[in-house]
């Protein structure tokens, strides 16, 4: 099946009530996109983000306002260097 649809000003797009009914994507569920050859193509996360939980595997316990914090400060640092 094909449907064309349109991205907004925002960059959104809404899946056809026929795609989400039969795939079963409720308002909620998340989306994988992957990047393919000049394409891409959407895939359903299986239970959401939540099934990622424990797949990866970790040597000792993690600080993980530190690294959130690490990571942004990284990020910022990259956007600073592209302006």
């Amino acid at each position: 099946m094909s449907d064309i649809i349109k991205v907004s000003s925002k960059g959104q797009i809404t899946l056809p009530a026929g795609l989400r009914k039969r795939l079963k994507i409720k308002p909620g569920t998340y989306l994988r996109v992957i990047e393919q050859e000049g394409d891409f193509r959407v895939v359903v996360v299986p239970e959401g983000i939540t099934s990622l939980l424990g797949t990866v595997p970790v040597s000792e316990p993690q600080d993980f306002k530190r690294a959130r914090d690490a990571a942004m400060k990284e990020r910022i640092g990259a956007r600073r260097t592209r302006d």
